[in-house]
């Protein structure tokens, strides 16, 4: 064991520039107090199990579980005897929020229970965070707010779907199904298949088989195939330039773009700019 465990609930001190991220190991010998906090606070469960008593509501965690804590919530932890928990603290300041009014309001007390997507975009976005508290740099506080903000973008988006009583996922196959229904608002994103694998918690070649057998494409053939119908509906829609368009659907360079869109369009964007254009105004009542 390389860290060390607390007997009680660490102090939450917020740095100037609002985020704070907290490692608590709890010994089997952990108590808290009840505590009311001024800021938000997401909490992922490494490891361990208990119940987290927000306000008059008790909610069982595990490990891999995550919790959505809004600002004002009196709450307290009690670990299972057992299995004492370990827990990663994100805290985030309220007046990281102004910028729109109502956010802190639609924040909702949330238990999220173990889910490959959700979870691993979490994880990933606190190990970013702890490793720019760790070493902090000139840049640190605008790592950390960006991080911090992505965080509850996630948080969000679950607040905008009705919460279920299911047990916590471990399908692959369900978990490849939400992500390919999410792929059209975030395809851009896509970087490679390890990543995306990695990310989703599913092996490589379990991920491209089940892929392939849900969409009858590769990733790749699947995610282009998404960026070019994209930019075929901006031709139609606007007049930004070609490479503008290239940029905002995910391709690094004017070439690759341009092959890809002539490969599955039949013609060049210019061609396909044109056409429709020219099929607009031919469609056009001249009575």
């Amino acid at each position: 064991m390389d860290y060390q465990l607390t007997d009680k609930a660490l102090p939450e001190n917020l740095p100037a520039w609002g985020v704070l991220v907290l490692e608590s190991h709890h010994s089997p010998t952990f108590a808290m107090n009840w505590r009311t906090h001024e800021f938000v606070k997401i909490i992922y469960v490494w490891k361990g199990r208990g119940e987290f008593h927000i306000g008059d509501s008790i909610h069982e965690f595990h490990a891999n579980d995550v919790i959505i804590i809004p600002p004002h919530t009196r709450n307290r932890i009690i670990d299972d005897t057992s299995a004492a928990a370990s827990l990663y603290v994100c805290c985030i300041a309220q007046e990281l929020l102004n910028f729109e009014s109502g956010l802190i309001q639609s924040l909702k007390v949330r238990l999220e229970h173990h889910r490959h997507g959700f979870t691993n975009r979490v994880t990933s976005l606190l190990r970013h965070l702890i490793h720019s508290q760790q070493k902090p740099v000139s840049t640190t506080s605008i790592s950390m707010v960006a991080d911090a903000l992505r965080l509850l973008q996630l948080v969000l988006e679950l607040e905008s779907r009705p919460q279920t009583t299911q047990q916590p996922d471990s399908d692959e196959r369900a978990v490849l199904r939400r992500y390919i229904k999410n792929l059209p608002d975030r395809f851009f994103e896509e970087s490679s298949i390890d990543s995306t694998s990695q990310q989703l918690g599913i092996p490589r070649r379990t991920f491209t088989q089940l892929f392939h057998e849900l969409t009858g494409e590769t990733w790749l053939s699947h995610t282009r195939r998404l960026a070019v119908e994209h930019a075929q509906q901006r031709l139609r829609q606007t007049d930004l330039p070609i490479t503008s368009i290239a940029f905002e659907c995910g391709f690094g360079d004017l070439s690759t773009f341009y092959r890809q869109f002539k490969k599955l369009s039949g013609m060049s964007p210019g061609e396909y700019r044109s056409a429709n254009k020219s099929s607009d105004e031919s469609g056009i009542d001249q009575s």
